[in-house]
């Protein structure tokens, strides 16, 4: 049976729509959801503090060409892609929000890809629903307005995504050439762009696909696996070694993944209302043999949603490898899936009232968000250090690879490094021989790594511990006897 997912064909631009609503009022919809999007993410782009893994695109963009392809074929091939864009995007301007504007630009052409999803698979409504959850998401909002690859790779996965839907629709030459190339370029943007690759190919083993949709599809697939072929060899010989910092997931670690996806508190209440009235729509429909055809949607966007969270945290059971901002990826599934259940809500007073209250509530927490210092919050925590710090102290960095971002937060904010005596790493003790007074950072520590520290400061006893965001500030007396 051939698969018929298309929406019914739309009206020119001077009809209207099934929906009693022109053509050109969703246009305009949509040109205002993507301007929104725009507005909320280069609202104070440059004003949160830059942290260490942002520092450290911007020195890979800075290597000259021999360094930089070192670098990348040896230890940095994940986000390759973004590096790449970075290294030409930097020569313009290395301003903070400069390099971030680099990320803003997917995560905005995101919004209209989304849309052309939800209208495929689901209808118009769904589709600007979708959009417009999107645009004021907060987790997606804080990694477009970072530098890294992360909103590069959920706009690629989700062009992937639109491609796919398109390419098991309607057999052309052109959604087939669009799926390899964003299919390749996800895998270099993130690794785990191959999690949704995988959903892709369960997708396709679904009730309703019809063998030669699955052949032709299949085919298109082998082209990307040969494409990133270096990235499996990567890793192959490096595995999860560029993840050392990843610990195993704990259960309030994955809720809070699930609520960085909808929002905490109504947000996230109101999200699992819409994704139950979604599921049992698809239930319904999967339980009519002749309505496979429609199913299918729900069951593609579950896989996406859901099938990186179900492997990530069945390879963090050996490895970890759990990190919610890895799997950004997910998110465009999510807010389809919450889109269409708010789509389907009945009457229609009721649908309208709580797509209101869920879009006010996304609205009225961006002004926390901008408030928030950032992942982490160096600007303050350099500052507290100045006026703490004497000259005869000695600040001892536990991880050295945090050195440059410590030193760069004193020189961006035009403060003065209190003392000379800077460690990172290395024999805390032997270095530590002139100081009686020590102030230890840790960035992003743990239980473990505090412990640790303290034990390897033997000979001073601990007075006081400050956690900024991200960022540990603890600082240590050498004890006298009596």
């Amino acid at each position: 049976m051939r698969l018929d997912i298309r929406e019914a064909p739309s009206a020119t631009s001077d009809e209207v729509t099934n929906t009693g609503i022109p053509d050109r009022y969703w246009t305009c919809a949509l040109v205002s959801t993507f301007v929104l999007a725009l507005a909320v993410r280069t609202i104070d782009l440059g004003s949160k503090s830059v942290f260490a893994d942002e520092l450290a695109s911007i020195r890979f963009a800075q290597l000259n060409w021999t360094a930089f392809w070192r670098l990348i074929t040896g230890s940095e091939a994940n986000m390759a892609l973004y590096y790449v864009l970075l290294r030409f995007w930097i020569r313009i301007s290395d301003n903070v929000a400069f390099v971030r504007f680099l990320s803003v630009i997917p995560a905005v052409a995101t919004v209209p890809v989304i849309y052309a999803i939800g209208k495929r698979l689901f209808s118009r409504p769904t589709a600007i629903i979708a959009s417009l959850l999107f645009s004021l998401n907060t987790f997606d909002i804080s990694y477009s307005q970072a530098g890294r690859g992360y909103s590069l790779a959920v706009f690629l996965v989700t062009l992937s995504g639109l491609y796919f839907v398109e390419s098991v629709q309607e057999a052309d030459n052109a959604s087939a050439i669009g799926y390899v190339t964003a299919s390749t370029a996800a895998w270099y943007a993130h690794f785990f762009a191959c999690f949704v690759f995988l959903s892709q190919v369960v997708a396709l083993l679904l009730p309703g696909v019809s063998r030669p949709v699955l052949i032709r599809q299949v085919r298109l697939m082998s082209w990307v696996a040969v494409l990133v072929t270096p990235l499996v060899l990567f890793a192959a010989v490096h595995k999860t070694q560029p993840l050392f910092w990843v610990q195993h997931p704990t259960a309030p670690e994955i809720y809070h993944f699930f609520t960085y996806l909808s929002g905490s508190g109504l947000k996230f209440g109101l999200s699992l209302v819409a994704l139950l009235v979604a599921g049992s729509s698809w239930w319904l429909r999967a339980r009519l043999r002749e309505e496979q055809g429609h199913s299918w949607p729900f069951a593609f966007l579950t896989l996406w949603f859901l099938l990186p969270v179900g492997m990530v945290l069945l390879l963090s059971h050996w490895k970890p490898v759990f990190s919610p901002r890895f799997l950004v990826i997910s998110l465009p599934a999510f807010v389809l899936l919450v889109s269409e259940g708010l789509a389907g809500i009945r009457p229609r007073w009721a649908q309208y009232s709580i797509t209101a209250v869920l879009v006010v509530s996304c609205l009225t927490a961006l002004p926390s968000y901008y408030r928030a210092p950032g992942l982490e919050d160096w600007r303050t925590a350099a500052r507290y250090l100045e006026e703490q710090v004497a000259q005869p102290d000695a600040i001892v960095i536990a991880d050295p690879a945090y050195r440059d971002i410590f030193e760069y937060s004193f020189r961006h904010f035009a403060l003065e490094l209190p003392t000379k005596t800077v460690i990172a790493g290395g024999d805390w003790g032997h270095s530590l021989t002139g100081s009686d007074h020590v102030w230890l950072i840790f960035c992003h520590p743990n239980s473990t790594d505090l412990a640790s520290g303290s034990a390897r400061l033997a000979g001073f006893s601990l007075q006081s511990r400050i956690q900024f965001t991200g960022v540990s500030v603890a600082e240590y007396v050498r004890s006298r006897p009596r």
